[in-house]
């Protein structure tokens, strides 16, 4: 490790951490030391730090905004990559975006309605930045972000390469992209709208996330996927689990389909209480709900 940090801190031009706490990066608030945690400049710094970490045979995370990550009370083994200085953002003409990967959501989103750019407003208010929302094809209501790619782009350190829509495969909450190379960006196709409509409906999804995911806490978003044909908080209301707790970790009141670090948890108790519901819902339905939210540094 000392050496990799070494041939790092000569050409690197990001910041540079060592046993940076993850719960500092993660909406839950929780999670240990990552052992390296790399903010890159620019895409050419972020190929540098993966071919290095290729070269000394380290494993590597990247993150955006840690919203849907659940990282192991132990933390971290190699490098954590943070992206959030990828964030430029281009119109091109006939409706095209190209977007890095460390741009936020909301911004994109609030940009395209200014600009009369339709496809993405139904997303409006999801947490995060464009790479995780493409790595797991972000949705609500009646849209994921999948639908308005055009091509996608990966790099492994050894060079950056395009995938066209048909390579990818999109489907509810998945891309099929994890471990085919780093998302750095993406090319959208989006249609012109007129942009006062764009203003109002986004401004009528914000209002009902609002109403809806009212949720207070440190927590990260919707833990389970729903199933085929059902609600994952109904089932889990049905299952008698809504305001369960293992030690500070609590199955929101508010929203069930949320667990909430009531201050003080841990990691363990949130992973617990996630076995917990399954279970309970397993039991009462029949159905096992899968996770929605990414376990990270749980191998051991």
């Amino acid at each position: 490790m000392q050496e990799l940090l070494e041939n790092l801190q000569i050409g690197f031009r990001g910041e540079i951490l060592t046993h940076e706490p993850m719960s500092a990066h993660t909406s839950w608030k929780l999670g240990g030391p990552a052992d390296l945690f790399l903010v890159p400049e620019s895409r050419s710094d972020l190929q540098l730090a993966l071919r290095l970490l290729r070269q000394h045979r380290q494993p590597w995370l990247a993150i955006g905004n840690g919203t849907n990550l659940l990282v192991s009370d132990l933390g971290v083994r190699g490098a954590v990559i943070q992206l959030g200085k990828l964030n430029k953002i281009e119109f091109l003409s006939g409706g095209k975006i190209e977007v890095e990967a460390g741009v936020q959501l909301s911004q994109l989103i609030k940009l395209c309605c200014q600009q009369g750019l339709g496809g993405l407003e139904e997303l409006s208010g999801i947490p995060g930045m464009v790479g995780g929302a493409l790595l797991m094809n972000a949705g609500a209501l009646e849209t994921e972000i999948g639908n308005s790619v055009s091509q996608i782009y990966l790099t492994d350190g050894q060079g950056e390469w395009a995938l066209r829509r048909d390579q990818v495969d999109f489907a509810y909450r998945y891309s099929g992209l994890e471990g085919r190379g780093l998302i750095s960006g993406a090319r959208l196709q989006l249609k012109k709208v007129d942009p006062v409509v764009l203003a109002a409906q986004r401004r009528q999804v914000l209002k009902r996330r609002k109403e809806v995911q009212r949720v207070n806490g440190a927590h990260a978003g919707s833990v389970f996927k729903n199933p085929p044909g059902e609600k994952a908080w109904q089932l889990i209301d049905k299952a008698g689990m809504r305001g369960v707790r293992k030690g500070s970790a609590e199955v929101s009141t508010e929203h069930c389909n949320h667990i909430v670090n009531q201050g003080d948890a841990s990691a363990a108790d949130v992973l617990e209480l996630i076995r917990a519901v399954q279970q309970a819902v397993l039991r009462t339905s029949g159905i096992r709900l899968e996770l929605e939210v990414r376990l990270v540094g749980w191998e051991e």
